[in-house]
């Protein structure tokens, strides 16, 4: 979750200089800012804080990265677990796009764009063509080196799980974000205003 091959370039995720950024990990707002958004959507199960900070920008706020802010994170104890985690994500964050048009870009289109290019290669390889197993072969060469730098000073075994670890990531993501079903975005769309929760940062 560190490694731009895990998540892409989300400074919160992989560091960098303080700058403007599309969205933060749990974030301190102010409270005016939260009031004018009306708050979180409470209807988003995964990804509401995205959805909050792309209507704080699109009404001309700003969202700032500070790597001086820290938390601490516990990733997922299991692979079922993080397959899990990262399909709702998928699922959720095509609700955002359907919800807000205009708020995709390639690094989010980049896991269902593998699962398609994966499949159909498998596919063409085992009907067609040999050559067919050329993408999902050149997919497992990337993530295998990939998995180098993210594994820097990590136990052997630990580095060996990281392939198994960015492929959950990748591939369930893009299956929820291509299997997420239209009736998520109908109940989202059907609460135009949400409501303030009780638990909203007052900072």
């Amino acid at each position: 979750m560190t490694s731009k091959i895990g998540v892409g370039n989300a400074a919160f995720h992989t560091g960098g200089e303080a700058a403007p950024a599309e969205t933060v990990y749990l974030g301190v707002f102010r409270r005016e800012a939260l009031e004018r958004q009306g708050g979180y959507n409470v209807e988003f199960i995964r990804a509401q804080d995205w959805e909050l900070n792309f209507r704080i920008r699109e009404a001309g706020g700003l969202i700032w990265f500070s790597p001086e802010l820290k938390v601490s994170y516990r990733p997922r104890p299991s692979v079922r677990a993080l397959a899990k985690q990262y399909k709702d994500y998928g699922r959720w964050r095509h609700v955002v796009a359907r919800y807000h048009s205009g708020s995709i870009n390639l690094r989010y289109l980049a896991p269902p764009t593998a699962v398609c290019a994966i499949a159909a290669g498998i596919v063409v390889g085992a009907a067609l063509t040999p050559w067919g197993f050329v993408v999902p072969g050149g997919y497992l060469a990337a993530i295998a080196l990939g998995s180098v730098p993210a594994g820097k000073g990590l136990p052997l075994k630990a580095r060996l799980r990281i392939p198994v670890a960015l492929a959950t990531m990748h591939m369930s993501w893009g299956w929820g974000f291509l299997t997420s079903p239209k009736s998520l975005a109908k109940k989202v769309i059907a609460s135009r205003r949400p409501a303030v929760t009780a638990d909203a940062p007052a900072a």
